[in-house]
């Protein structure tokens, strides 16, 4: 049967062959979707783009603004003031025409003017151009790690998807296998059902022994249940992670169980765990990024902002666009903090303790990388040791259900001693498939943990 035959392939696997299941062109299929269509992967590729655009908008601000500006002001009522003219003038005045005999000086009115303008229009175009910043140029910095950091932090996603594409598939081929090991199971109770019926026929036996093989019958149906509802929910998981429909079918690549696993060296996987994982990356970006805020604080501390700027256009009573209304100016401006209470001096001792609280993370990250290389390799060695123990047993198992299967149809062994055997071998079946799939798995675990 194509079961057996699979275990009797899985016996002659060697330590060393194609490792974390990379040969299968459907599981690389699989993720593939998963990088292109994951929610939560686009999700990471959004806030990159996010922040690439903080990085356009810092570049920006090196830049002249330009600004076109335009009002017009139709006002009554509100606030007045009072201007007594005619009270400080008409005294004078009228001295003046008696001593000159004229009426050359007429008595005026005293005047009330409100302050909101009417009839007023301002249009001008600004210009501003700042000629020394220095939080222009660490913003810009800042925000360029930042984005380094997304980068490294998207990438770190991916791996993790892959591992989980991965580790999903595997779980679903576990499913099938040992859903086939069962149909077999099924088989053979079956078998035993109709050469039980037979014996009851020629008076050999009594009917309890046919009632028995429903008994167990009734037994593989519900096992198969049961696979059947796992590889439901491992097919739904899988497709959760592309991005599928949860019912979609999924192509079983069984060739997938018959890889071998790789030779590993502990200190290698160290090595380059320490080098490509990009949890570190983004850590080291995020290291920079508050290094740089430092650098930034410190300039905005000692260092004054220079500026120049322009204005030209037309202001005054009536909508017109004259010699009399135009108007230009030119601006330059220099501001320098004298004293704000300390502030800029707490904000530089908090940023050194970002920056040191983010060393000492970057330290125990490494540390908990190296556990994380060390506790997977030792997952796999017993995973491994796991599986060599089942398919000795399996070996085992098989030849003591050919013994009893055949002593019993030469009816010179009990109907619990078959049962006994066939269980065992269904034992051993499933024992070896699961622990070589979960061999599979943890090769996958330790290859991700060491960022391959």
């Amino acid at each position: 049967m194509r079961t057996i035959h699979l275990f009797l392939l899985l016996c002659g696997l060697t330590s060393t062959g194609i490792g974390f299941a990379q040969s299968s062109p459907v599981l690389d299929g699989y993720i593939r979707d998963g990088l292109t269509n994951n929610l939560a992967l686009r999700q990471q590729t959004l806030d990159l783009q996010r922040s690439m655009e903080a990085v356009r908008q810092a570049k920006s601000l090196f830049f002249p603004t330009v600004q076109f500006n335009a009002t017009y002001t139709r006002a009554t009522g509100g606030r007045q003031i009072e201007i007594p003219v005619g009270d400080m003038l008409n005294p004078v005045y009228s001295t003046l025409n008696q001593l000159l005999q004229t009426n050359a000086f007429p008595m005026l009115e005293n005047q009330r003017e409100q302050f909101l303008p009417d009839d007023f229009h301002e249009t001008y175009l600004k210009v501003a151009y700042p000629l020394f910043n220095s939080d222009l140029k660490y913003n810009r910095q800042i925000q360029e790690q930042l984005v380094v950091s997304k980068t490294a932090t998207k990438a770190a996603y991916e791996h993790e998807l892959r591992y989980r594409i991965t580790e999903a598939y595997l779980r679903y081929l576990q499913a099938l296998e040992a859903e086939k090991i069962w149909f077999n199971s099924k088989e053979v109770l079956l078998e035993l059902r109709r050469f039980n019926e037979s014996l009851v026929r020629n008076n050999v036996a009594t009917r309890d022994v046919v009632a028995t093989a429903d008994y167990e019958l009734s037994k593989a149906e519900t096992e198969i249940f049961q696979l059947k509802s796992r590889q439901n929910t491992a097919r739904a998981y899988l497709n959760f992670l592309i991005n599928r429909d949860l019912q979609a079918d999924v192509v079983a690549d069984s060739a997938l169980l018959l890889q071998g696993v790789q030779a590993y060296e502990q200190a290698d996987l160290v090595r380059n765990a320490l080098i490509n994982r990009q949890e570190l990356a983004a850590l080291s970006a995020g290291q920079t990024v508050a290094e740089t805020a430092l650098k930034l604080n410190e300039a905005s501390r000692l260092l004054p902002d220079l500026y120049i700027g322009g204005q030209v256009g037309f202001q005054g009573f009536g909508y017109k666009f004259n010699g009399e209304q135009a108007y230009a100016l030119a601006q330059v401006g220099l501001t320098y903090d004298i004293f704000g209470g300390g502030q800029k001096n707490s904000k530089i001792q908090q940023t050194r303790i970002e920056v040191e609280k983010l060393r000492t993370q970057q330290d125990e990250v490494r540390r908990q990388i190296a556990l994380q290389v060390t506790q997977a390799m030792n997952d796999l060695e017993s995973a491994r040791n796991a599986w060599s123990t089942s398919r000795q047993g399996l070996v085992a198992a098989e030849e003591i259900f050919r013994i009893v299967h055949n002593k019993y149809r030469a009816n010179q062994a009990l109907l619990i001693e078959f049962l006994d055997a066939q269980n065992r071998v269904t034992s051993a079946r499933l024992q070896s498939v699961l622990a070589w799939a979960e061999v599979l798995v943890k090769e996958a675990e330790l290859r991700k943990a060491a960022g391959m």
